[in-house]
């Protein structure tokens, strides 16, 4: 029998190879992009453990892996960044919106 990649068993692979890869924040990024993956917020990884995941899936999340381990910001894997509560589209080509410079935006 093959060995069966649970939504914990990858979170828990993806985790520590992001932790190994000097990623902050390794368990946090994993959730985020198997999220992506799967199509699923954080809870519904949480309540689906035990789910195992397809071999379409296996291979979108090791890309994904793959391009955070060579050190790709996580915004643009994902396609996506919150910025003052509106949602950004980003890729490669543009500036990635960062929280900390919502204070300049703020009316004083």
């Amino acid at each position: 029998m093959t060995d069966m990649w649970t939504i914990l068993k990858v979170l828990t692979w993806t985790r520590d190879y992001l932790a190994e890869k000097g990623v902050e924040n390794s368990r946090l990024e994993s959730e985020w992009l198997l999220c992506e993956v799967l199509g699923l917020d954080r809870v519904g990884l949480y309540v689906n453990f035990d789910k195992p995941l397809t071999a379409s899936e296996l291979t979108a999340c090791r890309a994904f892996v793959g391009r955070r381990a060579r050190r790709e910001p996580l915004q643009y894997i994902l396609g996506s960044q919150d910025f003052f509560g509106l949602d950004f589209e980003v890729s490669p080509g543009v500036l990635i919106p960062r929280h900390d410079t919502e204070s300049l935006v703020r009316k004083p």
